[in-house]
Order: C-alpha cells, then structure tokens, then sequence
C-alpha cells in the first residue's frame, strides 16, 4: 500500500523513472505519445478511446497538472488532487497505457518504470514554487540544454508565453509573479544552485542516487 494518502486540494510532486535507470523515451514519438496519453486521459478519462468525449470520465475534473519536466529516463509532475483518488487513477491509467505502447513499439516486455511512481507532498506556497522552478530547470541540471527555453518536453514554454496549447493549468503559479512571465522567466532563471541543491537534498532514492 502507498504510504502517502492523496488529499483533495493539496499539491504533490509526482515522479518516476525507468527500472534499471533504463531510458524511458528513446526518439522524439515516445515523448510526444506520453503527452498525447495525457491529453486524452484528461479530456476522456480513457488513454485507449481518445474519441470517447465525457465529461463524467474526464480526469480534469479530478486532478490538475501545474508543471512537468519529461527525461530521458524519467519524468516530473506538479499534481493537483481535486477530487478522491484523481491523482491514482491518472498516473495508473498514463503509466500503464504508455508502457504498453513503449513495449510494443520496440518489441519488448515486461516492466518499464521503477515504481508504481513516487509522490512527495508540497507543504507551502513557497516549496510550490521552487518545485516547479526545479521541475523546469532539471534539462539544464542533467546538461541535456543550457537554455530551459530550447528543451520542448517541458511546461516551461507555457509558462514563459511561447507555447499556448497545454494541458497545464499556469494561472496559480504564475499569480505569485503578478502574472507576468518575464518574471516566472527570471525566477526560473535565478539560483541555480539552489535547484542543484534541492536536487541533491530532496530528490535521492534511498540508496543516495540523486533523481536524475
């Protein structure tokens, strides 16, 4: 059983990687497949129907997504829970649906992910922000861009104005920055090596390997 307990109208960080430390996404239709199975599960409630349109089964009704961050070998989500089991029912639905499409797509079996997936409880306003702040400069960590705005399997674009189609819900975290991006953007752009320290502080397994 999953130690933390999900609460309505509560904030999480929502991450996962691929068993072994395997590469989860391997070329450019892998990422876009995942953002697809999140598009689809919010708006139907379904990874395999993508037709089916009901607001009854739509997951947006039971959880927000404020950021994410796709790797190579794992990803990041800032989840909002509105409704009881909204943040279960959609990570179940996307890890299962992507590892079966991932498997198929390059002949193999088995399990793709780590975990289940692992989940830490955003405690303020403040850890909010740096979360999503981290979420969005784990590219440049990991040296994969030396510019957050060139890596485009991110929210960072959303936030900044450059991307307008998203799945995001911005308007929270960017009402602390006046909503203006310029400051999002400089708020992102600033203590970098705070984010590398949060990195290494909040993000280890339990073996010590930071979350990379």
């Amino acid at each position: 059983m999953r130690p933390l307990r999900f609460e309505n109208d509560r904030y999480y960080h929502i991450y996962n990687r691929g068993v072994d430390k395997r590469k989860i996404f391997l070329r450019y239709g892998h990422y876009s497949r995942f953002t697809h199975t999140i598009h689809t599960l919010l708006d139907t409630g379904s990874a395999s129907e993508p037709s089916a349109k009901s607001q009854g089964l739509a997951l947006k009704n039971k959880v927000e997504i404020m950021c994410y961050c796709l790797m190579p070998n794992h990803y990041h989500f800032v989840m909002h829970q509105l409704q009881d089991n909204g943040i279960t029912e959609f990570m179940h639905h996307l890890n299962t649906s992507y590892t079966m499409f991932f498997n198929k797509n390059i002949n193999r079996s088995g399990r793709l992910f780590e975990y289940t997936f692992k989940a830490k409880i955003i405690e303020s306003d403040d850890m909010l922000l740096h979360i999503s702040r981290y979420v969005h400069i784990n590219p440049t960590i990991a040296g994969l861009v030396d510019d957050v705005s060139l890596y485009p399997w991110s929210s960072y674009l959303e936030y900044v104005g450059k991307r307008t189609e998203t799945f995001c819900q911005t308007q929270t975290i960017l009402s602390f920055f006046g909503n203006d991006p310029m400051r999002y953007k400089t708020f992102v752009h600033d203590q970098v090596a705070y984010a590398r320290l949060l990195h290494q502080t909040e993000h280890e397994d339990k073996d010590g390997t930071p979350f990379l």
